[in-house]
């Protein structure tokens, strides 16, 4: 079961959900339409090597009212470029 670190709802707050147990392909989580419950949630799972490069899923939920593809898009480039210096 991932643990759920939320906090009062006001500008930069997100959710990090870790499975470091898992790797998954897909992950969602139940949306009421609350707007006071519309923060980003951020999922990550086991990684695991394939093709002799080590892959780790992330999942991204947004609420498209508060953010654009083209942040995620962004947020994706970042990671990836912090991730292949490390």
């Amino acid at each position: 079961m991932p643990l759920y670190f939320t906090g009062p709802v006001e500008n930069d707050v997100y959710q990090f959900s870790a499975l470091p147990w898992i790797t998954f392909t897909h992950i969602s989580h139940t949306d009421f339409g609350n707007r006071e419950k519309a923060q980003p949630i951020f999922d990550w799972g086991k990684y695991h090597e394939r093709e002799s490069k080590f892959m780790m899923p992330f999942a991204v939920q947004v609420h498209h009212a508060f953010v654009d593809g083209i942040h995620i898009g962004k947020l994706a480039d970042k990671l990836q470029r912090y991730l292949d210096e490390v």
